[in-house]
């Protein structure tokens, strides 16, 4: 993880971020938060769950730096070139399930039913789950039964 060794520069990093004096600072720690990308890209989404706390600062200058950290981070991220499988030589075999052309998906082969059947639901909720279920709820006092609720989320 980013915050073993160079976790002291990156915890000063942030603070300067968050505390930073004039906004030349702050823009500076933004930038150096940019660089650690090139550095380790493998935590990315690290760095940026950590900038999105900076992001939501009641502080309107600690805003403006996190918002120039995600824009140094993205301007430092690595373009992603993959590469493409290869193409199967004319006059080989007939193309298998496993080929180029039959790996995407495609809308004739598209099946809706099946994916409503038996596809996961992606972050769906009504929010009832969240709800205290007790028969008494008008006898619990109202502090008591928000602090019930937030240890339900």
């Amino acid at each position: 993880s980013l915050a073993l060794r160079p976790g002291l520069r990156l915890d000063r990093l942030f603070i300067l971020l968050d505390t930073g004096t004039t906004p030349v600072t702050r823009k500076a720690a933004a930038q150096q938060l940019g660089e650690v990308v090139k550095l380790h890209p493998h935590e990315l989404n690290n760095l940026l769950s950590k900038v999105l706390v900076y992001l939501r600062s009641t502080n309107w200058d600690t805003r403006i730096a996190a918002g120039q950290a995600v824009e140094a981070i993205v301007k430092n991220v690595p373009e992603w070139n993959p590469t493409p499988r290869s193409k199967q030589e004319p006059g080989s075999e007939s193309p298998n399930e496993d080929s180029p052309s039959t790996d995407r998906l495609r809308f004739d082969r598209f099946d809706i039913c099946r994916l409503l059947k038996h596809g996961a639901s992606l972050l769906g909720s009504a929010g009832a789950e969240f709800e205290v279920q007790d028969d008494k709820s008008g006898e619990i006092d109202p502090k008591e039964r928000i602090a019930r609720q937030r240890k339900l989320l």
